[in-house]
């Protein structure tokens, strides 16, 4: 069943109660992204705030150039704000420095795109590696968890495959493999099946979704796609760069559920 939390009071009384029991792992307050276009100014993002909970499924809905993108650079650290406010993990990432914000993504954040970016001259064994060697953690640790990464997204065959020998979708799952190496606090996933068949994408859907039940993992997904919306446990939908409506999703369908 989804309600949709019309009332500010409304929500603010429903998500104080779940901070009782669940605390809050993003935080956004007030958020504005103003680009400068000609004479013009575009108001990517016009004063959006919500909250995401530890172990949520959220889905942040929304149509070509309604800002969700944008938004999702602004969790991420990826860009600045205008102004406002983006509190991940306790930290205020606004105003953290570039070399404070690589190591803040480096130790909490796992990212999955919907091209992949794989590093063509690297096997799928040493992409996943990747965001390990950038913490400088030593060779025999890295390939050690990145195994069992690759592993756990059943590439055990294909370990030292490029990714020009690796399908859409084997190359989708090198990357949550990636994502997931540096045991991450948060998933942002950027349209993550936008480039795979159906069955493909379920299959990517289904990893992130047991990732966010069985490991506590906070998955916040980007996508066009409504039917994909319907796994989350709360919906955003962003419209001209506001946020058009946030649903509390009290019974999340299943990826053998998603009709698309």
């Amino acid at each position: 069943m989804l309600r949709q939390e019309i009332k500010q009071t409304d929500r603010m009384s429903k998500e104080s109660k779940k901070e009782e029991t669940v605390r809050e792992i993003i935080s956004v307050k007030n958020l504005y992204k103003l680009y400068r276009v000609g004479d013009s100014v575009v108001r990517a993002l016009d004063g959006v705030s919500f909250s995401v909970y530890e172990g949520e499924f959220c889905a942040i809905v929304g149509t070509s150039g309604s800002g969700k993108s944008t938004l999702l650079n602004m969790l991420a650290g990826l860009e600045k704000p205008t102004r406002g406010e983006v509190i991940v993990a306790g930290k205020h990432i606004e105003q953290m420095k570039e070399n404070e914000l690589v190591k803040f993504r480096g130790e909490n954040v796992g990212f999955i795109f919907q091209s992949f970016h794989l590093m063509g001259t690297m096997n799928a064994l040493e992409n996943v590696a990747l965001p390990l060697t950038f913490r400088g953690e030593p060779r025999k640790e890295r390939i050690k968890k990145a195994d069992r990464m690759l592993d756990l997204v059943s590439l055990e065959k294909h370990k030292k495959h490029l990714p020009n020998q690796l399908s859409g979708g084997q190359q989708q799952r090198v990357s949550v493999a990636r994502a997931l190496v540096n045991d991450p606090k948060i998933i942002f996933a950027d349209e993550p099946t936008g480039a795979l068949d159906i069955n493909t994408g379920k299959t990517i859907l289904k990893l992130l979704s047991d990732m966010c039940k069985k490991n506590g993992i906070t998955v916040v997904v980007i996508t066009h796609n409504q039917a994909i919306s319907a796994m989350g446990d709360k919906v955003i939908k962003i419209k001209n760069g506001i946020v058009d409506s946030v649903v509390i999703n009290d019974n999340p369908v299943s990826v053998d559920e998603i009709d698309w």
